[in-house]
């Protein structure tokens, strides 16, 4: 990983409410650094819906945004690819840098593969998770 990344946090499937304390912190080091643009790295995992990273990375940015009051221009999330195990990690850079697909994590190759069963009800409780 460059020196200008600097990861902050990482954590895998974790309740609602541990995932908003950890967001509240990377919230207020983004507030500490003006210069500074947080990113949201998540990974898709077999114990997945197909779109449930996707609807866990939006959560977190809404949730830093609206309820945080952190610029929206300030917070960016990107789905990083496939995983053994549900993964998101909060970095910071600085502001003049912008990273591209895969350009700060490590992923082998293999077959994306997702759980089939509840995934609607899945992801309609992660889009209704309130603060």
């Amino acid at each position: 990983m460059p020196d200008i990344a600097r990861k902050f946090d990482e954590y895998g499937r974790i309740a609602w409410a541990d995932e908003k304390a950890r967001l509240d912190n990377f919230a207020i080091q983004l507030t500490k650094e003006a210069n500074s643009v947080g990113y949201i790295l998540v990974f898709n995992a077999p114990t997945m819906c197909a779109g449930e990273a996707q609807a866990r990375a939006i959560r977190a940015k809404r949730y830093l945004v609206e309820h945080r009051r952190i610029p929206w221009t300030k917070v960016i999330w990107k789905e990083e690819g496939y995983s053994d195990d549900v993964q998101t990690t909060l970095y910071i850079f600085p502001r003049d840098i912008t990273i591209s697909y895969h350009e700060y994590t490590f992923e082998t190759s293999r077959t994306e593969r997702h759980l089939k069963k509840n995934c609607t009800g899945r992801i309609a409780l992660i889009r209704r998770s309130k603060w």
